[in-house]
């Protein structure tokens, strides 16, 4: 029996992949192709971007018809492109409406060219020169890319402050990054510090900036020179503030590039706009950027201290309260993602496909009539649909690190990535996929939504909600403004997966069902904070924490258990489980499982990338 179930899904792989290319030849479907499907979520928002129109109304009111335009060809994606690659086909129709969901983002909820900034490199400017549009007295202090006031009190208070905020709330420090594989270049060389008179006016004012460094570090809280010293190791022997300020003028001549605040580059070449909207256009979580949302760690140029600025550690924390971390080594990125969560992950996977493909459950979804096999047809229905409940979230979430994690290393160390990204794949713009697992226990359906479970559209959830708070609509902090936020975001989650099940191959799929799981997601996320705030509230108060804590799993566990069949029947008739995640099947080189599909190499010619012949050039490309 295990024999017929294993080529059941055999035979359903061929069955699937003989209907979508004779789709596709009666002009019912058309393949994936890049770039043709780039073109709306990527390529045109771009484009536009990249054209400066802060100051021309017309051209900014022409935003409508670039978003018709993108909206018209996702929409299109939607309805008529799938792929020979089961799990492309799911993800075709939901890039599809994210880019619906995307472009509304960045040409109407938001205002990019005035509102949005990113950190980022550049050769370090001589003081005096102009800073970011802004200019820069000899005494005046940097902070964060903008020249601040010149008052050397206002300075003491900014370098207070930044030190101590950015340290009191982290755990503990990570490691320096590696600044040569960052960018490119080496940000410490190797200046020295001669030690003449100062004669020029220039000097002079050099000699004078010094002197009141010295001033100021004298009167830097004890607390604030502890996280310098944390920061620059080095520091710690200099016995004196006139000592230490030497030291700092030191570094800061050796220091041959700064981080700052990057603003819409309007006046500069078309390349270097390109790249900001290119930036924008593809950051999801708004990492690098002052939109970055807010379950992240803090993104902004590290403190300056006179003219040295401290190392990116020093923007902290590393690690939020909901769990995300961020690395400052490739080293430290390999490591932790490699080994702690791509490895496990992938004998997670594959152990799931092994077991799934051998249930036709996960072959054709709830409505087959085929037989079980042995295992499975001696389980009691409650313990069956809960083996099959685990097994769908287990390989959903388990599919979902390999992706996330192994795209994070694809950016920091599969060449040209790292090249052409420059700063942007430095491991300080990868921060983890998911959030720590204790959100959930101590919020329950709130901290598995809102903290736990990825984030990686949540900057488009709640860019509508943020609009109608902007413009007066509804009030921040309010139960309207908290249902709007909630609705945006779960009905466009529906939305997405909706559109990924609308695109797949088979014809049975049920694409209506989603969203209602979605919305029941909201529905039992807005019930069990109103119990545990309106009704419990004293009651819950007096119990111990882990107490507390297991009636948040039950919760979750329940409500899950009891409505997570509107998403996974479907992805059973979607076809989704026949995509084969791994090359190399160690499950089954071991021998384990039910399945006697034992074939090791998993990926075969018909479900790789292939180059298609289009009737037209515009849609000739690599199939994916």
């Amino acid at each position: 029996m295990a024999q017929q179930n294993a080529d059941l899904a055999t035979t359903y792989r061929e069955l699937y992949h003989a209907k979508f290319w004779n789709d596709v030849q009666a002009g019912r479907k058309t393949p994936f192709l890049i770039p043709l499907h780039l073109l709306g979520v990527w390529v045109l928002p771009t484009l536009y971007l990249a054209i400066p129109h802060k100051n021309r109304p017309w051209l900014y009111q022409a935003r409508w018809l670039v978003l018709a335009v993108c909206v018209a060809l996702n929409f299109n994606m939607i309805l008529h492109v799938s792929s020979h690659n089961f799990g492309t086909a799911y993800g075709a129709g939901l890039v599809g409406a994210w880019g619906v969901v995307w472009n509304f983002t960045l040409l109407v909820w938001t205002k990019p060219q005035w509102e949005a900034k990113r950190v980022d490199i550049r050769r370090k400017r001589k003081q005096g020169n102009v800073n970011n549009g802004h200019s820069a007295s000899p005494s005046s202090i940097s902070h964060n890319g903008y020249a601040t006031k010149t008052a050397t009190q206002e300075h003491i208070s900014q370098s207070n402050g930044a030190l101590k905020s950015n340290r009191s709330i982290r755990d503990s420090l990570e490691e320096e990054p590696d600044f040569t594989n960052a960018t490119g270049v080496e940000l410490n060389g190797n200046g020295k510090h001669n030690g003449h008179q100062p004669n020029s006016l220039k000097e002079r004012s050099a000699h004078s900036n010094a002197a009141r460094l010295r001033t100021d570090l004298a009167e830097i809280l004890e607390e604030s020179r502890e996280i310098l010293f944390e920061e620059v190791p080095s520091l710690r022997h200099n016995e004196n503030s006139a000592q230490l300020a030497v030291e700092l003028e030191k570094l800061a001549a050796e220091q041959k590039f700064e981080y700052y605040w990057q603003e819409y580059p309007a006046d500069a070449s078309f390349w270097t706009r390109l790249d900001w909207a290119f930036d924008i256009v593809s950051t999801f979580r708004m990492t690098g950027w002052n939109w970055a949302i807010p379950c992240l760690p803090p993104y902004e140029p590290p403190p300056k201290l006179g003219e040295y600025q401290l190392p990116l550690s020093s923007v902290g924390p590393n690690r939020t309260k909901q769990g995300y971390t961020r690395s400052l080594s490739r080293k430290d990125l390999f490591i932790q993602r490699f080994f702690y969560i791509i490895v496990p992950n992938y004998i997670l996977v594959d152990f799931c496909a092994v077991y799934m493909t051998a249930d036709p459950y996960f072959v054709l979804g709830p409505e087959h009539t085929l037989p079980l096999p042995p295992h499975l047809a001696s389980l009691p229905p409650i313990l069956l649909a809960a083996q099959r409940t685990t097994l769908s979230f287990a390989g959903t979430l388990s599919a979902l690190h390999l992706i996330f994690n192994g795209g994070a290393l694809a950016l920091a160390f599969l060449p040209p990535l790292p090249q052409i990204l420059g700063f942007r794949a430095h491991p300080w713009h990868l921060p983890s996929a998911t959030g720590s697992f204790a959100e959930v226990l101590d919020r329950g359906l709130a901290g598995f939504w809102g903290a736990w479970w990825h984030q990686t559209f949540r900057f488009g959830f709640a860019a509508p909600t943020q609009y109608l708070v902007r413009e007066g609509y509804v009030k921040a902090g309010t139960t309207a403004a908290r249902a709007a936020a909630a609705v945006f975001a779960f009905l466009t989650s529906g939305f997405l997966h909706a559109s990924g099940s609308y695109g797949t191959v088979p014809d049975h799929s049920k694409w209506y069902l989603p969203p209602l799981f979605f919305l029941l997601a909201g529905s039992g996320t807005t019930l069990q904070s109103w119990l545990a705030r309106a009704v419990f509230r004293a009651y819950i108060a007096r119990l111990p924490r882990w107490v507390r804590r297991l009636g948040n799993f039950v919760f979750v566990s329940v409500w899950m258990c009891l409505t997570s069949w509107l998403l996974v029947d479907d992805f059973g008739r979607c076809g989704l489980w026949l995509f084969e995640p791994v090359p190399v099947s160690i499950v089954r080189a071991l021998g384990l499982g039910p399945s006697q599909d034992r074939r090791v190499w998993r990926l075969e010619s018909n479900i790789l990338p292939r180059w298609y012949w289009g009737k037209h050039w515009w849609n000739t490309g690599i199939s994916i």
